[in-house]
């Protein structure tokens, strides 16, 4: 068979559904919606307080809708407010404790779910599938920063 970009397009596409699977996986942990999610598993990650004002530049969401996610994730105890002490219009965001342990649970999903992936996979050739999809999503990424300075 010969590789052309549409057969890489079609791989692509593919590979979106099996990562919108990955994040329903995600989803389905939380019993959250996709921005619930993210901005969980963000806070997670950064093991800080946020500003709100950050978490959505970071979404890419509005203000509004950062409240209203921190809204839905408060009243699920999964992450608490605090007022600033330097300015009382700032407010950040802090994970709980049953938010930390929901977003290690989501991501012990994902990785219980990659580890079945790879136990398919001989392992003569889990390294060639590593490397060849780590230089492609490589190669993509700089296409699209190269393609996003020239907008």
């Amino acid at each position: 068979m010969k590789v052309t970009a549409e057969s890489f397009h079609g791989l692509i596409t593919r590979l979106q559904v099996v990562l919108s699977e990955i994040d329903y996986a995600q989803k389905a942990c939380l019993q959250a919606g996709k921005m619930e999610c993210q901005l969980l598993n963000h806070l997670f990650k950064v093991k800080t307080p946020v500003n709100m004002n950050e978490l959505a530049r970071v979404l890419n969401v509005s203000h509004s809708r950062i409240t209203r996610i921190m809204d839905n994730l408060v009243s699920k105890k999964l992450v608490q407010r605090k007022p600033s002490e330097k300015d009382r219009r700032c407010w950040f965001a802090i994970i709980t404790d049953k938010g930390k342990k929901l977003a290690e649970n989501s991501q012990q999903t994902i990785v219980d779910q990659q580890k079945k992936i790879l136990a398919r996979i001989p392992d003569k050739d889990v390294e060639g599938v590593y490397k060849a999809l780590k230089t492609y999503v490589d190669k993509y990424e700089e296409v699209l920063k190269a393609t996003l300075v020239d907008l």
